[in-house]
């Protein structure tokens, strides 16, 4: 150990450079992930619905089982439902609009209920266009809802940047300096980017287990980053603040066994994953376990280089010492208070 020790302290600049260098790459591979976004495919072949679905491709090969969402109106007249009913099923991507003015299915009290089926298939993008057409159409002269179950998958997507905003806003509380959420989030952030990128190796990625990867990554080994920024601190302290590289070579050996141990028990778990019937687990387990995995090596890739050059600055914005400058500060007398 002491040897992998001074091998990453020694050559720690190469290690960052390699490892920012092959995030960035990773960066442009991001966009050539092929998404899947058809959960049929993650079906045991033995359940039902597999089955089932197997079985209308092969009598039906014609049939596009598209993705349906559903418009509510309220108050319509008798005319105007039938009128929209025709519209509706005018707009382009719509393949059928069911509606019958006399089933109570369709009807309650004031509101109108049209189950639109479109020709998309778990193409949450599109059909989230077409709903947006209708809206724009009839917002302003009737009141309608809408109702789509793809689209929580887009929420899904807004949640990565919603989950680093609170992580940071938690960091900067939690944390000794208000420098120190930087360091740990540029860590986390190149395994994430260099994680995200080499899912190319897959033939495809769930739309699902593409969204939530970043954040499952983000939660699960940030405290790896914590763990050797903290342990490198106390090393520093033992030796009197003196010799930089002999802490961090001090804080590498006496993290290297919690982090990895963390590390390799949340990936072991994170494997289980892969015996699940519903194949999607395999997808997250893969996914995210490697995540985890890449995270560990960027603590001790990444994270040593950074501490050291920025060693200074996270003092200089340690909580204690800015409370005692303000303090200091305020105490100091202001000029024409003295008596004359």
């Amino acid at each position: 150990m002491k040897k992998l020790a001074n091998v990453l302290v020694k050559y720690r600049l190469i290690f960052f450079i390699v490892s920012v260098a092959l995030a960035i790459f990773c960066a442009f591979l991001i966009p050539k992930v092929t998404i899947n976004k058809d959960q049929s495919k993650y079906l045991a072949e033995d359940s039902n619905m597999a089955q089932g679905y197997e079985i209308i491709n092969k009598e039906f090969p014609a049939v596009v089982m598209g993705d349906s969402f559903q418009i509510v109106f309220e108050n319509l007249t008798p005319t105007q439902k039938q009128t929209i009913h025709k519209e509706l099923a005018e707009f382009d991507g719509v393949e059928s609009v069911d509606y019958d003015i006399d089933s109570v299915e369709y009807n309650s009290k004031t509101m109108s209920m049209y189950l639109v089926h479109t020709k998309y298939a778990a193409d949450n993008e599109k059909v989230s266009n077409i709903i947006r057409e209708i809206r724009d159409e009839y917002e302003d002269s009737y009141t309608l809802y809408s109702y789509y179950t793809g689209a929580q998958l887009d929420v899904l997507d807004k949640l990565t940047p919603m989950a680093i905003t609170i992580g940071i806003i938690i960091l900067l509380l939690m944390c000794k300096s208000l420098f120190e959420p930087f360091l740990l989030l540029i860590s986390i952030g190149v395994a994430i980017l260099i994680n995200m990128g080499t899912n190319v190796i897959f033939e495809s990625v769930s739309d699902m287990t593409f969204s939530i990867a970043a954040i499952f990554q983000l939660v699960l080994s940030i405290d790896y980053s914590i763990m050797l920024l903290h342990r490198y601190q106390q090393e520093f302290e033992l030796l009197g603040r003196r010799n930089k590289t002999k802490a961090m070579r001090n804080a590498v050996m006496g993290a290297f066994k919690s982090v990895s141990s963390s590390s390799f028990t949340t990936i072991i778990g994170l494997l289980v994953l892969l015996l699940m019937s519903f194949t999607i687990g395999r997808d997250i387990g893969l996914v995210i376990s490697k995540g985890v995995f890449l995270s560990f090596v960027c603590v001790f890739t990444v994270m040593p280089s950074l501490i050291l050059w920025f060693d200074e600055v996270v003092n200089k914005c340690d909580k204690d010492v800015l409370k005692m400058n303000f303090k200091k500060k305020m105490a100091e007398p202001r000029g024409g208070d003295e008596n004359v």
